[in-house]
């Protein structure tokens, strides 16, 4: 399926719901031929993709009907593209930007973006302590393997300066108001969620469970049991324990 944050936004802001059908359908298609395709019991590859594309398809349709939520997504995702690369310009220089995005390109912003919603989700201080925790945790990524780790940091902390203007979060009604578009974000950002574990596991799994109010009715019941069905328990352990009621 077409890959890419900015165009699974343009599919929920569209007025005609046209293209976010048609990406169900293809995600639809795509789950029926993995199962008629599967030979024995255990999941196969093709079957998590269609079911990881299931969800983000009921994202994009819930995003439709939550235009703020959309915006902030939007928002964020502008920041880290115009402000964060910036801001790393200006801290690496032309060459050391150029080098960090040539290793960055597979998975290092949504694991970021992952990291960040488990990390502030663990802090009670967290709008001063989330780069110092960051950091480390990011220079410990196979992510980030090809990238120094000053650059890493400098990354953090460009994506957090970003992320603070682009949601000024004194004007935040809480902590979940902020942390759910930068897991949206990270979900539809990553290009493929089925195959990385801190995007499953701090972004899906509290949406697919539906933590609280605000993501109640994202994800339809039959996505979060093909989620279940075929990503790894310990990926999933809050939708996991929620289905087993």
């Amino acid at each position: 399926m077409q890959h890419g944050w900015q165009y699974k936004l343009e599919l929920a802001y569209a007025p005609s719901s046209a293209g976010r059908d048609d990406f169900r359908h293809n995600a639809e298609a795509a789950w029926i031929k993995a199962l008629r395709e599967r030979k024995g019991k255990h999941p196969t590859y093709p079957m998590k993709i269609a079911a990881v594309d299931t969800a983000a398809a009921d994202l994009i349709d819930w995003l439709a009907s939550n235009r703020s939520v959309t915006n902030n997504v939007q928002a964020i995702g502008n920041a880290l593209t115009g402000e964060a690369m910036s801001d790393l310009a200006t801290n690496l220089g032309l060459d050391g930007l150029k080098k960090f995005k040539a290793a960055s390109v597979n998975h290092f912003w949504c694991e970021l973006l992952a990291s960040l919603a488990c990390a502030v989700k663990q802090l009670e201080d967290w709008r001063d302590e989330v780069t110092e925790r960051l950091k480390p945790i990011m220079t410990a990524s196979n992510f980030s393997a090809d990238i120094e780790d000053t650059a890493v940091g400098s990354a953090v902390e460009a994506a957090w300066s970003a992320i603070s203007h682009a949601l000024p979060l004194g004007q935040l009604s809480g902590i979940g108001e902020a942390l759910w578009p930068v897991r949206i974000l990270a979900i539809l950002m990553c290009k493929a969620p089925e195959r990385h574990k801190n995007v499953s596991k701090c972004c899906l799994d509290p949406i697919a469970q539906g933590a609280n109010e605000t993501v109640r009715t994202t994800v339809a019941q039959v996505t979060k049991e093909r989620l279940t069905e075929t990503l790894p328990a310990d990926w999933l352990p809050a939708t996991q324990k929620l289905l087993s009621e």
